[in-house]
C-alpha cells in the first residue's frame, strides 16, 4: 500500500495482466492499479487509454510525494518493471530523489546540445516565426541567407562545439577562417544551379552579425547567460565606405553601354541602371512590381521593405527607366526572370560589367552607398538623404505619410539626374537644378 493509505483487503493482491488488462479509462481522470510488492509501484490508465509503469515515494529532501514514470506499458514486462521499482525506491532510502536526477540529467543533456544541431533549431524556429527581428518574424528571403550562412560558414567551423562552451576566441577564430577564404566552396546544386561561396571581411563580418542573433536566442532558451558574440569587436573591413567616383560611374555607364550592345541580359542591365539611378535596395528593385510604380506622384510605393511599407521619392531619369515598355505584359514585375514566373536574381551582369568597367570592389549595394555620396556632395542633410534611401523612420508621421514632399523629390530628381550625367560620361553642372515634371502640379 503506497504511502500509508488504506485500501481494501480485495485490493492488497499484487497486479496481474489479467487485471491491468481488464482496467477501463475513466473520463476525466486519472485510475492507478496498485501493488503491494514493492508497494508504491503501479500503473496508470489515462483517460486517452494510455498506460504505464510508475513508482510513488516520498522525497527523502523535500518528504513530498512524487511519482516517477519507469516506461509505457507494454515496453517493460511487468516483472521486469517491479525490479526496476525496487531498484528506484533502494535509491530513495539511500537518500537519493531519483525523479530529481531524471531532471538534472534531460536539463545537462538539453544544454549539451552543439552548435550545428543549435543552428537548426534556432532556423526551424525562426521558419516559424519564433525569432524576431525588429519585433516581426524574419522574412523568407533572410531566412534562406540565414539557412546559406549556417550551413556554408557556422557549421564548419563551430558545429561541433557545444554551444554553452563558445567563447569570444572561438568566433575570433571562426571569423578569420571565413575572412581567409577556409569555408570558400563551388559546387554544383542542381542541374543548372551553382553555388560559388567566397569568404572576405564582409562574409566574416555577417556570420558574426548572425551569431550574436543565434547565441540571444540561446539566452532565452536557457543554454547560456550570455553572448560570446557580443564580446568580439567586429574589425571594419573598409567595404561599407566604396562608392563610385564620377569616373567610375563613366566607366560603369560606358560598360553597361557595351553590355547592352553585344546582347547581354537586358532585365539585368536596365535592373542596374535603377539600383544606380534610385539608390534602392538589391531586393527593392529585383522584387519589383509594376504597380509599386507610381509616375503622378513620382514614387515607388513599396509594400515590402527592409523596415515595412514605404513610399519612395524617385528622380525623373529613375522613373524614365521604370516606365520603359515593360519585358513581360503578363508578369506582375517589372524586372521579371528570364525562366519561370518569379523575378530577376542573377547578378552575373553585374559582375561581369563591374569587370569590363574596371571596377574593383564593388558590389550592387555600393550603388546604393555612391547614391548617398553623390546626395552629399550635393550637401543634402542627412535626415534628407536618410528618406531618399528609405532609412527607418521613427517619427509618427512618417508611418501615416501617404505622399512625397515635394522637396524630396525635387532632391531625388536633382541626385539622379547628376548620377545618369555622370554615367553617360557628361560631367556638368546641368544637374545641379533639374525642374520638377508637369504631372507633380497636376
Amino acid at each position: 500500500m503506497p504511502l500509508g493509505l488504506p485500501r481494501l483487503a480485495a485490493e492488497m493482491s499484487n497486479l496481474t495482466i489479467r487485471k491491468i488488462g481488464a482496467a477501463r479509462p475513466v473520463a476525466g481522470k486519472t485510475v492507478r492499479l496498485w501493488d503491494d510488492d514493492p508497494r508504491g509501484f503501479g500503473v496508470y490508465l489515462k483517460p486517452s487509454g494510455g498506460k504505464a509503469f510508475f513508482v510513488q515515494y516520498r522525497s527523502p529532501v523535500t518528504q513530498k510525494k512524487r511519482r516517477y514514470t519507469i516506461c509505457q506499458y507494454g515496453t517493460l514486462t511487468l516483472d521486469q518493471a517491479r525490479t526496476e521499482a525496487r531498484k528506484i525506491l533502494a535509491r530513495v532510502a539511500k537518500g537519493e530523489d531519483p525523479l530529481d536526477n531524471r531532471e538534472r540529467s534531460r536539463e545537462a543533456a538539453r544544454i549539451a546540445v552543439n552548435v550545428a544541431d543549435f543552428c537548426d533549431q534556432y532556423h526551424s524556429d525562426a521558419v516559424q516565426g519564433l525569432v524576431r527581428y525588429r519585433g516581426k518574424p524574419k522574412k523568407p528571403y533572410t531566412l534562406e541567407v540565414d539557412r546559406g550562412r549556417i550551413d556554408r560558414h557556422i557549421k564548419p567551423t563551430l558545429g561541433k562545439l557545444l554551444v554553452r562552451d563558445v567563447t569570444a576566441r572561438d568566433i575570433e577564430r571562426a571569423y578569420h577562417a571565413v575572412r581567409r577564404g577556409e569555408t570558400a566552396v563551388d559546387e554544383k546544386t542542381g542541374p543548372r544551379g551553382r553555388a560559388i561561396v567566397t569568404g572576405g571581411a564582409g562574409t566574416a563580418g555577417r556570420m558574426v552579425t548572425l551569431l550574436g542573433s543565434i547565441f540571444s536566442y540561446a539566452i532565452k532558451t536557457g543554454i547560456r547567460l550570455d553572448n560570446p558574440a557580443a564580446r568580439f569587436e567586429l574589425p571594419p573591413d573598409g567595404k561599407r565606405d566604396r562608392y563610385l567616383l564620377p569616373d567610375e560611374y563613366r566607366r560603369l555607364g560606358a560598360a553597361l553601354d557595351g553590355m547592352e550592345n553585344s546582347g547581354a541580359n537586358a532585365i539585368a542591365i536596365r535592373a542596374i541602371r535603377a539600383l544606380a539611378l534610385t539608390g534602392c535596395r538589391r531586393g527593392e528593385i529585383y522584387k519589383l512590381l509594376k504597380s509599386e510604380i507610381d509616375p503622378h506622384g513620382s514614387c515607388l510605393r513599396l509594400s515590402d521593405t527592409k523596415t515595412g511599407q514605404q513610399v519612395r521619392p524617385i528622380g525623373g531619369p529613375a522613373l524614365d527607366i521604370l516606365t520603359l515598355p515593360p519585358f513581360d505584359e503578363g508578369s506582375n514585375f517589372t524586372f521579371p526572370a528570364t525562366r519561370g514566373d518569379g523575378h530577376l536574381t542573377d547578378a552575373k551582369v553585374f559582375r561581369r560589367t563591374c569587370k569590363e568597367a574596371a571596377l574593383e570592389g564593388v558590389s550592387l549595394h555600393t550603388l546604393r552607398h555612391s547614391f548617398a555620396s553623390v546626395a552629399l556632395e550635393l550637401e543634402y542633410s542627412e535626415m534628407t538623404i536618410a528618406s531618399l534611401l528609405g532609412h527607418r523612420q521613427h517619427s509618427v508621421t512618417a508611418r501615416y505619410a501617404h505622399h512625397v514632399d515635394r522637396a524630396l523629390v525635387a532632391a531625388a530628381d536633382r541626385v539622379s539626374a547628376m548620377i545618369a550625367s555622370r554615367m553617360a560620361g557628361r560631367e556638368t553642372d546641368s544637374a545641379d537644378v533639374v525642374l520638377l515634371r508637369a504631372t507633380q502640379d497636376a
